[in-house]
């Protein structure tokens, strides 16, 4: 059966790290990313946070195991919409307006031979 789920806020903490309030089913959930995978290819995921703010095991939990899926699942859909739509504005630019921005981020290697405007659309969207 599908959810109902409803974002009502949607915070970036830090660097790959999102926290996220909203209702799942009309329970209200709080949600935030933690860094899971193998070494050197760890990706945000979404966890539940329950009882003081903390991720708890399913058998304690006041969601279900499909809630708390539907509500990680809907998150990392809107966090991918939210990065596409960051990219789709630097696609706009130009390689030297890319250069400049990737300058002030403090990024290195922009200006490497052979490098082309889609890098560093990559570069700055990291």
């Amino acid at each position: 059966m599908a959810k109902s789920i409803k974002i009502t806020t949607f915070n970036t903490i830090g660097d790959n790290i999102f926290r996220a309030t909203g209702t799942c089913d009309d329970k209200e959930f709080v949600a935030q990313t933690i860094m899971y995978g193998p070494k050197g290819d760890k990706q945000p995921i979404f966890k539940v946070l329950e009882e003081g703010f903390v991720a708890i095991s399913l058998k304690k939990s006041s969601f279900s195991r499909g809630e708390r899926i539907a509500i990680a699942g809907f998150l990392k859909r809107h966090r991918l919409e939210l990065e596409q739509k960051d990219t789709s504005e630097l696609v706009k630019l130009s390689v030297k307006e890319l250069r400049a921005k990737c300058k002030e981020a403090g990024l290195k290697g922009y200006h490497k031979k052979g490098i082309r405007k889609g890098d560093l659309v990559a570069m700055l969207a990291a």
